[in-house]
């Protein structure tokens, strides 16, 4: 559900800046450990190689411990992943030990660079352009301010991205009290250069205790 807002965020009971609410995000997200993350998409069309979905854990300073589903020549598979250090492994369906491999060869860059605060996610909150608060949204059970931005398609990491000369949107929705940043939407050409569909990714459980390592291989 989302509720029109003004030009400040009101969850809080008191106005804020687009762009500071942003900075804010910014500032809790790379301060954390750790955080729990889930993909979603929608909008799919199809490409040799694309990844769909996933959820899984992620740990400074660049570890990640999940599953991918990744759409491979009109078939979908699920694989577990695992990376350390700019090591990724992975554990194909059928198989019952993971293997070293380069996650470009499932449609991704590494995954754990999701919370470097250089290249990750929180990036894209201080890159944009044209940043508004455009209402409140409440997901489980949270009521969030959403601010939408205009940010560089080469900004985007891990994803794949058709072309990343165009822009995306982005939609953050985020705590005005903890400044947490709970989802983030994005839309553009990622799948089709020509096509747009969406990523939404959401983040929870931030800060937690995450023991992540390579399994053995």
């Amino acid at each position: 559900m989302v509720v029109a807002g003004g030009c400040g965020g009101t969850t809080s009971g008191t106005k804020v800046d687009a762009q500071t609410l942003l900075a804010e995000a910014k500032a809790t997200v790379d301060a954390s450990r750790s955080a729990h993350f889930v993909l979603t998409s929608h909008g799919f069309s199809g490409g040799a190689i694309s990844i769909t979905g996933g959820e899984g854990d992620l740990a400074r300073p660049d570890e990640i411990e999940g599953s991918f589903t990744v759409a491979l020549s009109g078939f979908t598979v699920d694989i577990k992943v695992v990376s350390e250090g700019g090591v990724f492994e992975v554990l194909l369906p059928f198989q019952v030990k993971y293997r070293r491999t380069n996650p470009a060869n499932y449609g991704l860059d590494d995954p754990a660079q999701l919370l470097d605060p250089v290249h990750g996610l929180s990036r894209l909150l201080i890159v944009g352009t044209g940043a508004r608060l455009t209402g409140q949204e409440r997901i489980a059970g949270e009521l969030l301010d959403e601010v939408t931005a205009t940010v560089p398609g080469a900004s985007i990491p891990v994803l794949p991205d058709a072309n990343p000369s165009a822009p995306v949107t982005l939609v953050a929705a985020i705590d005005p009290k903890s400044h947490e940043v709970r989802q983030m939407t994005l839309t553009g050409p990622f799948l089709s250069a020509t096509n747009e569909s969406t990523f939404v990714v959401t983040l929870t459980n931030y800060g937690e205790a995450v023991h992540i390592s390579l399994p053995p291989t």
